[in-house]
């Protein structure tokens, strides 16, 4: 019955190489379809937003309260944020997984820059509520980057009045709703472009059967209308925190960074110093398809001719969502390690 109601929306065969997503997922499909969804709710969110510091706090307690439907708009917002950056990770890891980097070197760096690009986008937008926890989240996290070689420099162009000031929350404001959605959506054109030059979303030279453009159309907008819905559902299910207004003197304890850059946090806690390989790992990331010895010319799940470039970042991975959940669930006051029930 599902299958039939898509079927009558969008003129596609649901067969079983299409059900099984093959070797793509279509997770870039999913994340283009939710960047755009989350570009619709920040346009919605702009009418009622003012980024003046006296006054940002008070614009999201008008909205949430005073504006119908203005709540589960900053909600699907929120919502379509954190999604994005799993289904990116997630794309990523297709990527590497499937071999795919090595034949398409430039797209793989390309991905990656927009990657970057879509963490920065949500480490910006944290701070535009100006509660308790966007202030504190936003200032660890420049407290992060000061630890860089050049992180006073970064930190003093980000943040020039400290994060509770009116110049530092404009320059957030412009590098998230015009700068950052911008230079991303020129890049994420360039890197769907370089998708269909290279053959399609479709791995290289795949001896089975190519679907048609109109069913590859069809099947990705039904894709996208399943992402739309999840994240819709999701929404209604988790309200985005707002904590009491920011306030300098009234630090939490402990005090943590966005959820995404808590890994850091916890790999900062151990030595400062250890930022700075964090950083190195992060840039070698970006040259990944220069460490591979294989040219792949079409995708294998975890090829056994590649497998030191995967399996590398698998444990980097797992690494990764490890200290994740240590920073999150296990860490109180004084960053000392507590029960996850504590």
């Amino acid at each position: 019955m599902i299958s039939r109601f898509f079927a009558h929306l969008f003129p596609v065969t649901f067969n079983k190489d299409t059900l099984l997503f093959r070797k793509t997922g279509y997770l870039g499909i999913i994340s283009a379809a939710l960047f755009v969804l989350l570009g619709l709710t920040g346009v919605l969110l702009l009418f009622y937003y003012s980024p003046e510091t006296t006054a940002a706090y008070g614009s999201v307690i008008f909205l949430e309260e005073h504006v119908a439907g203005g709540a589960f708009i900053r909600f699907l917002h929120r919502m379509c944020s954190h999604m994005l950056l799993v289904f990116a990770v997630l794309h990523l890891l297709r990527t590497v997984f499937t071999g795919v980097y090595s034949a398409r070197k430039k797209n793989w760096k390309l991905g990656y820059i927009i990657f970057g690009l879509i963490i920065f986008e949500a480490y910006t937008g944290y701070l535009m509520p100006m509660d308790q926890l966007s202030f504190w989240a936003t200032k660890t996290g420049m407290e992060l980057m000061n630890t860089l070689p050049a992180g006073g420099f970064l930190k003093n162009l980000l943040m020039p009045d400290d994060v509770g000031g009116r110049l530092t929350l404009l320059r957030f404001f412009a590098l998230h709703i015009v700068f950052l959605p911008i230079l991303t959506l020129i890049l994420l054109s360039a890197h769907l472009y370089n998708i269909r030059r290279d053959g399609g979303l479709l791995p290289m030279l795949e001896p089975e059967k190519v679907k048609s453009r109109e069913q590859l159309v069809s099947f990705s907008l039904v894709v996208s209308f399943a992402a739309v819905i999840a994240a819709i559902v999701l929404s209604l299910i988790f309200k985005s925190p707002l904590e009491l207004p920011a306030d300098a003197a009234t630090p939490p304890n402990p005090a943590k960074s966005a959820w995404f850059l808590l890994w850091i946090q916890e790999v900062v806690s151990w030595r400062a110093s250890l930022f700075n390989a964090v950083a190195v790992v992060f840039v070698l990331c970006y040259f990944l398809p220069l460490f591979s010895r294989v040219h792949a010319d079409r995708a294998v799940w975890f090829s056994g001719n590649d497998r030191r470039i995967w399996l590398s970042v698998l444990l980097l991975t797992l690494f990764i969502v490890a200290l994740t959940i240590i920073a999150v669930y296990f860490r109180g006051a004084n960053w000392e390690l507590v029960p996850f029930y504590y």
